[in-house]
């Protein structure tokens, strides 16, 4: 859909202008400790950002896409009564399919983009994109670069190497600088959903060095990608 690619567009130029030259930038302060805080904010401005995207994905998937996503958003309302009083009303709007639109819109946001942010991915790319959960499930990312490969032998378990476990674990870490309280830890009950779900036991402390945003940066790269096209990367040498 046209929509999506736009949106696509819209992230990668963001990550182009802003995050690039960003880490170009900091790279040219010598000191690591003088750019520190500088290096959060990228950061955490990067994570944001692609869950802006998801976000927003979700809602055209959900509203302008006649595949499962639309069914699974309707199922939410199968056994609400309306009177005929709102069904009149929005057959005699101006535009019925802008408001039908926007009441779809509503029960996405109350439903699905409440949830936490790997969820989300997950949601995106099963249920709207039809990849199959074992895709998603088995170990597939090298932690050092942020890249997706088609298979990936992990090294320690700090970090999840699946899609959606690094996907959780980048926001988390983004969670830690956001609601930590200046502490940069990550909060416990990510820590705990990390171990619980994806058997993984994060750092304590929350590091966040260039070559970090950088692994960000390449991993939504490589999702903006598939999204877009269709197409997992083939080989290790993926770029």
């Amino acid at each position: 859909m046209k929509e999506i690619i736009e949106l696509i567009k819209k992230f990668r130029k963001f990550s182009e202008k802003e995050i690039d030259s960003a880490v170009k930038e900091l790279g040219n302060i010598k000191e690591e400790k003088n750019r520190k805080h500088l290096q959060r904010l990228v950061y955490t401005n990067l994570v944001n950002r692609f869950d802006v995207l998801l976000d927003n994905l979700l809602l055209i998937y959900g509203t302008k896409d006649s595949g499962d996503f639309k069914n699974v958003v309707l199922e939410k309302v199968k056994d609400t009564n309306i009177t005929l009083k709102d069904f009149y009303q929005i057959l005699l709007s101006e535009d019925s399919k802008v408001v039908a639109t926007e009441k779809v819109e509503d029960l996405i946001r109350l439903n699905f983009l409440r949830e936490r942010h790997s969820k989300k991915l997950r949601t995106l790319l099963e249920v709207c994109l039809q990849v199959e959960s074992s895709e998603l499930n088995r170990p597939r990312v090298n932690a050092n670069d942020g890249r997706i490969h088609t298979s990936y032998t992990p090294r320690g378990n700090n970090v999840p190497p699946s899609i959606i476990g690094y996907a959780d674990y980048l926001y988390s870490k983004r969670n830690g600088l956001v609601h930590g309280d200046g502490a940069l830890v990550v909060l416990s009950s990510d820590a705990k959903y990390l171990e619980k779900i994806f058997k993984t036991k994060s750092a304590k402390f929350i590091g966040i060095k260039l070559s970090s945003i950088e692994s960000a940066s390449q991993f939504y790269t490589h999702l903006c990608d598939f999204i877009e096209f269709g197409k997992w990367p083939q080989a290790r040498g993926f770029k």
